[in-house]
């Protein structure tokens, strides 16, 4: 395990030398670096190097306790309430950590769960840092697409939504959601339903590496 930017991270796939671009993992609530790596590792092309995060803060029951980019509080009297605060921060972290990458090469966000709303975040915010974002079993919180709405910085950047449309955590209509704000803002999102629920769906994992190295070769070319 490495640390950088506050983060810790696992690195697979080709070495420095040989990568032909970076992607990057985000976890969902309560799973690891480990976890998302091999959920979704299968889904990634060859020679590409892979830095799997690590979010900062402990979440749930030990010694099996996984890891939460914000801790939530649940409740009987509404919805779950998030830390914002603890967003923010690891928002930034993450951001940090994607300038130590080569600029060089393209660079590839992949989000599940918590992740998943992570990378939606940093892609309405920070899209001038990505060839491509792809979030999975996500959501976008409304404060964030206010603050950053979905313009022509957005236009270039492939987006690509995974949703099960049986997700019982964060229901499909999320998905929907999205794609109907960012299509009205006249940015092109994929949408990639699955008939799962909270999971990554591994049917799909030829038609998301088809993507990326989609994504790959059109920002080998434009450069």
């Amino acid at each position: 395990m490495t640390q950088n930017s506050g983060l810790d991270y696992s690195v697979h796939g080709a070495p420095v030398a040989d990568a032909t671009a970076n992607v990057v993992l985000l976890h969902g609530l309560g799973h690891t670096d480990s976890i998302v790596y091999d959920d979704i590792k299968d889904a990634i092309p060859s020679g590409v190097r892979i830095y799997a995060l690590r979010a900062s803060h402990p979440f749930g029951e030990a010694p099996d306790n996984g890891f939460g980019w914000f801790n939530i509080e649940f409740n009987d009297a509404g919805p779950p309430t998030p830390d914002l605060q603890q967003e923010v921060s690891s928002r930034q972290a993450i951001a940090d950590f994607l300038d130590t990458l080569d600029p060089s090469l393209p660079l590839v966000l992949i989000g599940f769960g918590q992740g998943g709303v992570m990378a939606a975040h940093l892609f309405l915010e920070h899209p001038d840092k990505l060839q491509m974002c792809i979030v999975a079993s996500g959501r976008i919180m409304p404060h964030l697409l206010e603050a950053h709405p979905p313009g022509q910085a957005h236009q270039d950047v492939p987006l690509i939504w995974v949703h099960g449309e049986d997700d019982p955590v964060i229901p499909f209509r999320a998905a929907q959601a999205a794609a109907e704000q960012f299509n009205t803002a006249g940015i092109g999102l994929a949408l990639m339903p699955h008939a799962g629920g909270h999971e990554w769906p591994k049917e799909l994992n030829s038609s998301v590496a088809d993507e990326i190295l989609s994504a790959i070769s059109n920002s080998q070319t434009s450069n």
